[in-house]
């Protein structure tokens, strides 16, 4: 859902003050009808979607997965309907125009983008209200579940408890960060402040490094105020804290502070944020701490320590840097040798615009699944290893530890291969994800575009355990990623600058010299 509303943004930044370039729909009539169908359509689709979800429940109440899959499949519908209505509202009718043609609207700063955004908000809040109910019977059913089962849970939550968590963790963990950048870019976008910061600078690019400072800033400091729109707070002094420090002490982990993520118990997780030690946050939900044994914990304390000490999010960051140094080059590629694509040039930015939100949606939707999915499978490694016992503690057959029946004929034989990983700790790893997937709701099968299905992740764990060769493609298929990253965004800034610093630079000196 987060990359739905990161890309509902991306639209909004993309239509041209004038709106869009082509013929839209010009009669209020039907910009009215489609901007209040958005709302509508999202409403129809979660009512069907929880009708259909309760029948399979009242039908056959003890097969709760069936159920999770029936949820998961419209939960994807609605998102679908979601993203596509809102850039029918946006480019093929006046919405824009109509906000935008407001007179006072533009006094505020990113006040107009907020309110051509308002259609896309109400219609996500119109879907979880009425897919509230799917959402609570399957919960309810596994509550009972766990309760028959002599296992700890929590009342199910709330309709307010229900729409307060989605919009923090769905939509606020986006707008949060986005708004100041919204706002830096009506800033600087306009006339006075634009022209100011080239005039005074005697850069032509003045504004856009400005941008490109804010971004950069708000990235960084982003972890601090979302650990406020999460809940959060420290985990206490006690053996369970004691334990994840000791684990960072021994494999070199910094960070801020080790956070409970508060959700009423709804949530079984983990996540990590922050680039650097002063803002690094490792975040626990309370579901997973009341949840899970202290062991499993510690396995998915350290996945998420993995993505730290694999600097994961740096290459997070390469990759949004390297995207629009591609949308940049493909940009200027059309300005340089395609003009004749826009019969009026004066409308070629306008188009520019738009072609470059395609792009970067496209970027990320293809590529950035791929790469993620790479580095939570390293992070997986690394939490199995996180738990690895001592051989005497070693209770399954294990290459590690040399205990597996080709390995007992020959005793103290040392280990065979340094990639190797234990078993035992493979399992646990292992059945923590599976108790998450189960406690959260989530079909095993289920498919994840960031992280693969929990099946997949499994079955990957335990071939780590007996093939130590999957570890070494595995590793090599993440440097060659990170390589791909670290190579393309180097070679995208050398363009950049041996095409535009130069002249630039030289014009930069007369100007100062005055």
């Amino acid at each position: 859902m987060q990359f739905i509303v990161f890309a509902a943004f991306a639209i909004v930044l993309s239509v041209p003050l004038d709106g869009p370039p082509w013929q839209t729909l010009h009669s209020p009539w039907w910009t009215g009808i489609i901007v209040v169908g958005q709302v509508m359509g999202a409403g129809l689709i979660g009512l069907a979607g929880s009708a259909s979800v309760k029948r399979k429940l009242e039908r056959d109440p003890a097969w709760l997965p069936g159920a999770q899959r029936r949820l998961g499949r419209w939960t994807l519908v609605l998102r679908f309907f979601l993203i596509n209505s809102f850039i029918v509202g946006m480019y093929l009718t006046d919405w824009s125009r109509y906000v935008r043609g407001v007179a006072w609207m533009h006094r505020i700063w990113g006040l107009d983008e907020m309110v051509m955004l308002l259609p896309f908000l109400l219609s996500v809040l119109a879907g979880w209200i009425v897919l509230y109910p799917a959402d609570r019977g399957v919960r309810q059913v596994s509550l009972e579940h766990r309760l028959w089962s002599s296992q700890p849970g929590r009342p199910v939550w709330s309709l307010g408890s229900y729409l307060a968590f989605m919009f923090r963790h769905h939509v606020l963990i986006i707008l949060a960060p986005m708004v100041p950048i919204v706002v830096a870019i009506d800033a600087v976008g306009s006339d006075h402040y634009g022209g100011w910061l080239r005039r005074v600078t005697g850069v032509v690019w003045a504004d856009q490094a400005v941008l490109v400072v804010v971004a950069g800033l708000v990235f960084l400091v982003a972890p601090v105020f979302l650990r406020f729109i999460w809940q959060t707070r420290s985990l206490p002094a006690g053996d369970l804290r004691e334990r994840l420090d000791t684990m960072c002490r021994r494999i070199g982990l910094s960070y801020r502070d080790i956070l409970i993520w508060q959700s009423d118990g709804m949530v079984v997780n983990a996540a990590v944020m922050g680039l650097i030690r002063p803002v690094r946050y490792i975040l626990l939900s309370d579901g997973l701490l009341e949840m899970m044994e202290d062991r499993k914990i510690e396995a998915v304390f350290g996945h998420e320590a993995g993505h730290v000490k694999h600097h994961h999010i740096t290459f997070y960051l390469l990759f949004a840097v390297l995207s629009m140094l591609i949308v940049g080059g493909v940009s200027e590629l059309v300005v340089l040798y395609w003009p004749e694509l826009v019969g009026d040039r004066s409308q070629l930015r306008d188009y520019l615009q738009v072609l470059a939100m395609v792009l970067i949606i496209g970027i990320w939707g293809i590529a950035f699944g791929p790469v993620s999915r790479r580095f939570e499978w390293q992070a997986d490694l690394f939490g199995a290893r996180s738990v690895t016992p001592v051989a005497g503690e070693c209770d399954r057959p294990c290459l590690l530890h040399g205990t597996l029946a080709a390995d007992l004929a020959n005793p103290g034989r040392p280990v065979r291969d340094a990639a190797a990983v234990c078993a035992t700790a493979a399992h646990t790893f292992g059945e923590a994800l599976h108790r998450i997937a189960v406690l959260n709701g989530i079909p095993i099968e289920a498919h994840s575009w960031r992280h693969s299905s929990i099946a997949n992740r499994m079955r990957l764990l335990a071939q780590y355990a007996v093939d130590p060769s999957a570890v070494v493609r595995l590793n090599r298929a993440v440097v060659a990623v990170k390589i791909v990253l670290a190579v393309g965004t180097v070679v995208g800034l050398a363009i950049g600058a041996w095409l535009y610093w130069p002249t630039e630079l030289i014009r930069m000196l007369r100007v100062w010299r005055g």
